[in-house]
């Protein structure tokens, strides 16, 4: 099959690419991946130091400000299966970063709580968090950035109002 020159309606400065994108540029699927690749890579050179995941640096973030969160509220919140989930609460617990405690009032519950290295390190990385998207986000005017997040939080969400 022989290569077409890129098309013209490809946007050259969307990605580093010299494949036309043209046919993919229609899913909001494919822009919103795109987006999110400079998006991870500008959240790993801040919290390289740390070396959170983002998943975590999350877990951390919802445990520092909820109290009584168990694995149920965590899932739910992360949109994780219970099996993932208690892989990565795992980790983390083998890191010093949190404990598992059986709740006081269900025997069959267990809260998930920081220890002290895991509440440091979430206010560290909560602190830290504040502007490492402002590179990626640069194209976008103040007003673009909030109508952007409340447009992915109605598609995150699945409701219209």
């Amino acid at each position: 099959m022989p290569k077409t020159a890129p098309s013209k309606t490809a946007s050259p400065r969307s990605t580093k690419s010299d494949l036309d994108q043209s046919h993919l540029s229609h899913l909001l699927g494919f822009q919103t991946s795109l987006a999110h690749v400079r998006l991870q890579k500008a959240f790993f050179a801040h919290m390289k130091e740390l070396d959170l995941r983002p998943v975590e640096f999350s877990i951390l973030v919802l445990l520092a400000h909820n109290d009584k969160a168990n694995q149920q509220n965590l899932c739910r919140s992360l949109a994780l299966s219970a099996p993932r989930l208690a892989l990565i609460l795992d980790r983390m617990q083998e890191r010093g970063l949190l404990s598992r405690e059986r709740s006081d009032t269900d025997r069959r519950a267990h809260h998930v709580v920081l220890t002290e290295a895991g509440q440091a390190l979430a206010l560290e990385a909560e602190r830290r968090s504040h502007g490492i998207e402002e590179a990626a986000l640069a194209p976008l005017s103040r007003g673009e950035r909030q109508i952007l997040g409340e447009l992915l939080s109605k598609i995150a969400r699945g409701t219209r109002a």
